[in-house]
């Protein structure tokens, strides 16, 4: 069993939120790899107007940019370990955006039947 794990940090920044989820792969059926679960969220998010799976590489900061848009959007990366028996799952988002409100406004907008991205912004997607 997975169990989500928070940490909490002090930075200088009004908005913007990272939750990372640990993966122990070694115990997971199969052990798959950091890569094997990259390659399923890309194929289950691919038609996502909201999330995107970030490719391999190491973004230069995890921590949404001062300076960055307001987004509605989300980012999701995988980050394995050399040995491979590791992975974490990390998801950031700008939570005066994609938090609460700009979830209540994509939920009522799949409950109405209207496009599910009415009224959200999303500059990076």
């Amino acid at each position: 069993m997975v169990f989500p794990s928070w940490s909490g940090a002090v930075v200088p920044a009004y908005r913007g939120m990272v939750v990372e989820v640990p993966l122990h792969l070694g115990a997971m059926p199969g052990a798959p790899g950091a890569d094997l679960l990259r390659d399923a969220l890309v194929r289950f998010y691919d038609a996502s107007p909201v999330v995107r799976v970030a490719d391999g590489g190491a973004p230069g900061e995890i921590l949404l940019d001062r300076s960055a848009p307001a987004d509605d959007g989300m980012e999701l990366f995988v980050f394995g370990n050399a040995g491979g028996w590791h992975a974490r799952l990390v998801a950031r988002l700008d939570n005066l955006g994609k938090g609460a409100s700009g979830a209540a406004i994509q939920n009522l907008n799949l409950m109405a039947g209207l496009t599910e991205t009415d009224g959200l912004v999303l500059p990076n997607l």
